[in-house]
């Protein structure tokens, strides 16, 4: 018997329609910031900052995948208004170390942490101040949950208010496991068979920087 077809999304953006309401729902106040992961996560930031009437930014973040299985996250690095922060996913960063040196995984991180300075210093102009301030991190959907949780801290070191997560799709135990670093976890589908993230949209392709770049300055000129 063939398995049934998941239920997806038809792009980046109508998920962060649906995630809008969600997301609105919570009654999350008036002074509201809603970060993207970039670069996947910007689309769907988008139109849930639009819902809530709050401004919208970017965050820089690059996993840190293991040497043959990059797509595998054994953690991540963020980056946000100058602050850095370096997060391991425990289990999977053990499972590298049993297979590699530890020299091999540090140099995952420093070309990461150079991407990661690259990506950051482009979208500088789109991080706005959290101080005191609710934020919502928005990302296209999460498998380990690594460059969430580097998100997370990252943006913790500003001072906000509060801290959420609304995602499109994730698997039940990643929303579980961020909860300890955030004060509200909201998905829209949580799967209980996830397979990938792109397994829940029809369109999953790339996002290019420029696009990001329009985007978030064709936001900020609508408020």
């Amino acid at each position: 018997m063939n398995a049934a077809r998941p239920q997806r999304f038809a792009d980046r953006s109508a998920a962060g329609s649906m995630l809008g309401e969600l997301v609105a729902a919570q009654g999350l106040g008036s002074d509201v910031v809603v970060l993207g992961l970039l670069r996947g996560g910007v689309p769907v930031a988008e139109p849930v900052a639009a819902r809530l009437g709050a401004s919208l930014g970017a965050l820089a973040v690059r996993k840190l995948g293991i040497p043959d299985e990059p797509e595998v996250a054994f953690g991540a690095v963020a980056s946000y208004r100058r602050q850095r922060v370096v997060h391991h996913v425990p289990h999977i960063h053990e499972y590298a170390l049993r297979r590699f040196s530890p020299a091999a995984l540090e140099t995952v991180e420093h070309q990461a942490s150079a991407k990661l300075r690259h990506l950051a210093s482009k979208f500088e102009a789109f991080a706005p101040d959290c101080a005191g301030r609710t934020v919502v991190l928005c990302d296209d959907g999460l498998a380990t949950g690594a460059t969430m949780a580097a998100a997370l801290r990252v943006v913790s070191l500003s001072g906000p208010a509060s801290l959420a997560v609304a995602v499109p799709v994730s698997p039940a135990k990643v929303l579980r496991e961020l909860s300890a670093y955030a004060d509200a976890v909201i998905c829209f589908r949580s799967p209980p068979d996830f397979s990938s993230v792109g397994t829940y949209y029809e369109d999953f392709s790339q996002v290019s920087e420029p696009a990001i770049l329009r985007l978030l300055a064709d936001f900020g000129t609508k408020k």
